[in-house]
Parts: C-alpha cells; structure tokens; sequence
C-alpha cells in the first residue's frame, strides 16, 4: 500500500514530475521508490530495499508530455537511478478557469531499470535490477 499526501504551502505557480513504484526486484527483494523533480525536490527523493531507507539524489524525467502514453525514463542527480516507464493507461486533466489553470498527467505502467546503491557493509555498492515494477508517474503544472 502507497499513500501520496502532501501538505504545506505551494507557491502561484508550481510544478512537478514525480515518480512512484513499489514491488520486488528481480533478486527478489522488496523494492519502493520514490523520485521527484521540482516542488519539494530531493529530500523528498529515496529509495527502500527489504525496508531500509536510502536517500537519492532528484529525480530527472525524460519524456515527450504531448505523448504521455510513450517511454519515460527517469534517473537521479546522484546516478544511483536509471529507470525506464513503459506506461499503459493514463489518466489527464487539462483545466483553464482563468485564475486557477492544471495540466495533469498520471500514467500507470511498469517500471524498469536498475538501482545502485551503498552496500550498508563493507563500502563497495549493490545493484538492484527492477523488471516492470508496477507505479505511476506524473506531470503536473498548476497556477492556483
């Protein structure tokens, strides 16, 4: 179970991509992820494997918003992220009401990829390899 929830004070015009995913890499450890670009950044950026926290750099997306439903790819500031989104459904909204306006884009899909983090012993790091996680990612561009 995933729960997204944000609270604090957003400024006029603010905007994000964001990604999230939670399931099993393919050595079988239990993998969630959670990347953003803009609003809050990296600190809000980490990745948890077999329930161990392991803070990331910010997200970076790659990917064509007049073409959602197309490849994403995502990776980290750090390096410790190269992820691939193959998206297979979307849900959109595109609102004007003159003084509030929203483009919001949420693709589900699988996520594939590779997570390369410290090993908690001995220095050296760990690659964590993802084969379709299931997760979402978005694109939201709002003037409230």
């Amino acid at each position: 179970l995933g729960v997204d929830h944000t609270r604090g004070y957003l400024a006029r015009r603010t905007a994000w991509r964001w990604a999230y995913m939670m399931g099993e890499t393919t050595q079988g450890k239990t993998v969630v992820v959670n990347l953003v670009e803009g609003f809050v950044g990296e600190p809000e950026c980490s990745v948890w494997i077999d329930g161990v926290l392991h803070p990331v750099g910010e997200g970076r997306f790659a990917y064509d918003p007049a073409e959602p439903l197309s490849p994403w790819r995502v990776t980290t500031t750090c390096g410790a992220v190269d992820l691939q989104f193959k998206p297979f459904a979307i849900h959109r909204e595109k609102k004007d009401l003159v003084i509030v306006k929203s483009n919001f884009l949420q693709p589900v899909g699988g996520w594939s990829g590779t997570v390369r983090l410290p090993e908690a012993r001995g220095g050296g790091s760990a690659t964590h390899f993802l084969d379709d996680v299931p997760g979402v990612s978005e694109h939201q561009d709002v003037l409230w």
